[in-house]
């Protein structure tokens, strides 16, 4: 018998992705802050039930200190429609290997208008909620040293942050066969996580 909220994350599924796997608590200094509203115009299509998304994403992506790295400051992620349909279509089929938690799709090339696309995954044995699976994704940013070195799990964390990554569309499904049946797919493009280059 279940007590509580069980909260679960899957690693950014990439074979280049670090590795080390452990859970972080969220850092104090990488906290993101509740915001009922869109983010506009970032958030522009969002559904209801993952309402600030990006606006979340946003707040961690602008948290980066990126002094002294070629670029600036990260570009905002802008909600894509494309791949929030690729992410519903993936989160609709319920596949796991383990019956406990969602399975990444593992055909993510050439899709939703990207060469390939990074993807996060968020279950919980509660409601999912967007503020809850950007925050868990962020306290990975304890494990990470830049440019990419990871003591623990940093998957998800480097794919939020990903400079390249200028697009989410994320999904929620209850898939009722898991243990952790409230799934959030998130879906990025251009993907992350790539070649062992670091994330900005």
């Amino acid at each position: 018998m279940k007590t509580g909220i069980v909260l679960l994350a899957l690693a950014a599924c990439n074979d280049s992705a670090p590795t080390n796997m452990q859970s972080d608590a969220p850092a104090g200094s990488n906290a993101i802050h509740d915001a009922p509203m869109a983010d506009v115009p970032g958030g522009t299509g969002e559904p209801a039930e993952l309402m600030g998304m990006t606006l979340y994403t946003n707040q961690v992506r602008a948290m980066v200190d990126t002094t002294g790295v070629a670029g600036g400051p990260l570009p905002p992620m802008q909600w894509d429609p494309n791949l929030a349909s690729y992410a519903a279509a993936w989160a609709a089929q319920c596949q796991s290997s383990n019956g406990q938690l969602l399975d990444h799709d593992p055909n993510r090339t050439n899709v939703a208008g990207y060469a390939y696309i990074g993807e996060n995954i968020y279950a919980s044995g509660g409601t999912a909620t967007a503020m809850g699976a950007v925050q868990l994704w962020a306290s990975e940013k304890s494990s990470f040293t830049y440019p990419n070195t990871c003591s623990g799990t940093c998957g998800h964390y480097t794919q939020l942050v990903w400079r390249d990554s200028i697009h989410v569309g994320c999904a929620l499904h209850n898939c009722s066969n898991l243990a952790y049946p409230s799934t959030i797919v998130c879906d990025y493009g251009p993907g992350g996580n790539i070649g062992g280059q670091a994330p900005y």
